[in-house]
């Protein structure tokens, strides 16, 4: 009876136990399955610690792809377009165009005057001279070109301005260098110095006043030649003494004196005559290339003298 009793009891136990070994091994069997599939996760790429390494690179680069997810090409373009620098870029650029539009310009200019110079530089004489002065007449004698077209019948002055204080100087480029602040040939005035002469020749009741002759006309006072045997007292200041044929004359502003007891008797130019300055107001005349100029109806040729400079000779009187 005993026997039979006690088998019930173990097999519950052996029940139990089969049932604990087994409960073990299928969490021995569970956590050697999850193992492996995190392994294959991570040998294939697929598993939530793959992704989780993709959002960390993803975090990583994304700040080198710029602001609002843009790349680095982009925000290096706006910054090269940037509104900031563009007036300064396009300042630049046309800066740097002037500045070729000039250089090219001067550079045609230089070679075109280089090579107007060697033309006339082979035909020799004073024509090289000549192209030079008709180049540089505008800007060298401005104030000169200026009074040329002043003091006409149709405009004239209110009164001619003798400037005392003037110191002439030498330029070969203008042949009126040392007269061209007196009153030109043939200009009108409205009034002249209140302490002129007055001297009566030829029918006409000239006006003389420091080397300048008037003549009136019309309510007008015009510059003028003075007539061939009008004489005056005293020479004007900064007259020059010059000699034809060993006989002394008298020049100042186109007009040569001869001096007969104690006056002054204006004369014809006498032919071979060498003046260093023409009075303002002459007119040139171009003759077989050569130039020519004609003040008072006398005609003058350029001539080189000892000193280099470039004086006037009297080759054909009035």
């Amino acid at each position: 009876m005993k026997k039979t009793n006690q088998r019930p009891v173990y097999r519950r136990i052996f029940r139990v136990s089969m049932l604990a070994v087994l409960m073990s091994l299928t969490l021995i069997t569970g956590n050697g399955f999850g193992q492996g599939n995190r392994g294959r996760d991570r040998g294939n790429g697929n598993g939530r610690e793959r992704s989780h390494e993709r959002r960390n690179d993803v975090a990583v680069d994304r700040p080198n792809r710029g602001e609002g997810y843009r790349n680095n090409e982009e925000v290096n373009r706006r910054r090269e377009y940037n509104p900031a620098n563009a007036h300064g870029n396009r300042n630049n650029d046309w800066n740097a165009r002037r500045r070729e539009n000039n250089e090219s310009r001067n550079n045609g200019w230089n070679d075109q005057r280089g090579n107007r110079q060697q033309t006339y530089g082979n035909r020799g004489g004073f024509e090289r001279r000549n192209a030079e002065h008709r180049d540089n007449r505008y800007t060298d004698r401005r104030f000169s070109d200026q009074r040329r077209n002043m003091y006409t019948r149709d405009r004239p002055g209110y009164r001619p301005v003798y400037d005392y204080g003037r110191r002439p100087v030498y330029n070969r480029f203008d042949p009126c260098w040392k007269y061209n602040y007196l009153p030109r040939r043939n200009s009108y005035f409205y009034n002249i110095p209140s302490s002129y002469f007055s001297i009566r020749f030829g029918g006409y009741n000239y006006r003389y006043w420091d080397g300048v002759f008037y003549r009136p006309f019309n309510n007008l006072f015009t510059v003028c030649a003075p007539p061939v045997g009008i004489y005056i007292n005293v020479l004007p200041v900064g007259y020059s003494r010059i000699y034809v044929n060993n006989y002394p004359y008298y020049y100042y502003n186109g007009t040569y004196y001869d001096q007969r007891g104690s006056n002054y008797y204006v004369v014809s130019p006498p032919v071979g005559a060498i003046v260093e300055s023409l009075p303002d107001g002459y007119e040139t005349v171009v003759i077989d290339g050569e130039t020519y100029y004609v003040v008072d109806g006398a005609q003058y040729k350029p001539v080189v003298v000892e000193n280099g400079e470039i004086w006037y000779e009297v080759i054909k009187a009035n």
